[in-house]
């Protein structure tokens, strides 16, 4: 499985590591598929740890956001859900008579779908929050900083 990486990336170091360690996993959850011979237990210990991963990630998010202050934490957490509340049928899907393989396809379809319309839409909006924040944080400093020429302003670095 071939992925853009980039479209993932929101800017935010920590939020990026994050993703990047998810589609890690989706893409081994992909390898498993294009074995000769697709072991379910080892589907299901992939799956797993994806959700588990994507369930530790939204709870990162989560706290980051009320920390600070993020006005739009409500919508996000609302889409963050309904990954959770997905997350059963998802995992259940073998059980529904689907070959490994089909449930790999259709679970992998689904999980790359769904985390590429979030970060686009819901990730890139809290980046931008949090990029505002940090300049408006700079530019407060930097105005209240007492300096008296232009060679004394302080370094941001």
């Amino acid at each position: 499985m071939k992925l853009d990486r980039k479209l993932f990336r929101i800017g935010i170091p920590l939020i990026d590591k994050q993703h990047e360690r998810y589609l890690d996993l989706v893409v081994e959850l992909f390898e498993i598929r294009e074995r000769d011979v697709i072991d379910q237990a080892a589907v299901d210990d992939c799956i797993e740890k994806v959700l588990a991963y994507a369930l530790e990630h939204f709870d990162a998010e989560e706290a980051l956001m009320r920390s600070v202050l993020y006005p739009e934490y409500e919508a996000h957490r609302v889409k963050h859900d309904e990954f959770r509340n997905g997350t059963d049928r998802l995992s259940s899907m073998g059980s529904d008579g689907m070959t490994p393989a089909d449930q790999i396809t259709q679970l992998t379809k689904w999980l790359v779908d769904w985390f590429r319309a979030q970060t686009l839409v819901h990730d890139k909006k809290l980046a931008a929050f949090l990029k505002q924040r940090v300049c408006a944080r700079i530019a407060k400093k930097a105005i209240s900083y007492p300096f008296h020429s232009f060679h004394s302003i302080p370094s941001l670095e």
